[in-house]
């Protein structure tokens, strides 16, 4: 399709494919790593960065065959696992990313991604003692996480733990002031839902200070970061 002619070793066709995939040209890193898996059929990383391409595409059904594929070539890659947990919960299919996982936690117990993933699952299904379990395993692995910080403020609001979830918004800003304007906006619905609406206001005027542009309240949204592979 794109006239691309290098020699048929698999190493530089897939090489090739990353270049093309960094520079975001994911069509013509696909048609470079299937290239690459006809000729080395069995090295799971080719699938796995196809995958990647169409998910960029947003072709998410041939995503998630393509890392089924990668991931019965190699059973032990957590990468793998998580990114397809990732996808399966971006398309609410939370039970299926849920077993994905928990499957990463029986490779490594002490897997920050898996536990915070966990965490934010059984959120999403309103189970706050199983999320609540999972996010403070997720703060014993990283304590200065403000993901995580910030998803225990979510949970203690869920369960109208006012007090304590002002602590964890509080942290969580306190981690990362600058990138997050609904870290502000979790902690001015707080104060609001305990009757201090002086620091209710005081929070929401710097929300439109500092983030000038932000308009919503969006604090149960979270969005994964996909594992690249080279």
């Amino acid at each position: 399709m794109f006239g691309i002619k290098i020699s048929k070793d698999w190493k530089k066709y897939y090489n090739k494919g990353l270049d093309c995939y960094k520079k975001k040209s994911y069509n013509e890193a696909l048609e470079l790593f299937e290239q690459a898996r006809n000729l080395e059929p069995l090295n799971f990383k080719i699938p796995y960065n196809m995958a990647i391409c169409y998910q960029n595409l947003g072709e998410d059904i041939k995503a998630i065959e393509l890392y089924k594929i990668a991931s019965n070539l190699c059973p032990d890659d957590v990468d793998t696992i998580y990114n397809l947990g990732c996808l399966y919960f971006s398309k609410n299919k939370i039970e299926e990313a849920i077993l994905e996982f928990e499957k990463i936690l029986t490779k490594d117990q002490k897997s920050y991604d898996a536990n915070f993933a966990l965490s934010i699952c059984f959120a999403s299904l309103a189970q706050w003692e199983s999320s609540l379990r999972f996010c403070e395993e997720a703060l014993l692995l990283k304590e200065r996480s403000h993901q995580a910080n910030n998803q225990m403020g979510l949970i203690l609001y869920s369960v109208e733990d006012w007090l304590n979830a002002i602590k964890y918004f509080k942290k969580a800003i306190k981690l990362n002031p600058t990138q997050f304007p609904k870290y502000y906006s979790n902690l001015a619905l707080t104060y609001d839902k305990i009757g201090d609406s002086e620091n209710a206001i005081r929070i929401y005027n710097k929300i439109k200070k500092k983030f000038p542009k932000y308009q919503g309240l969006d604090f149960m949204k979270m969005t994964f970061e996909i594992k690249s592979k080279a």
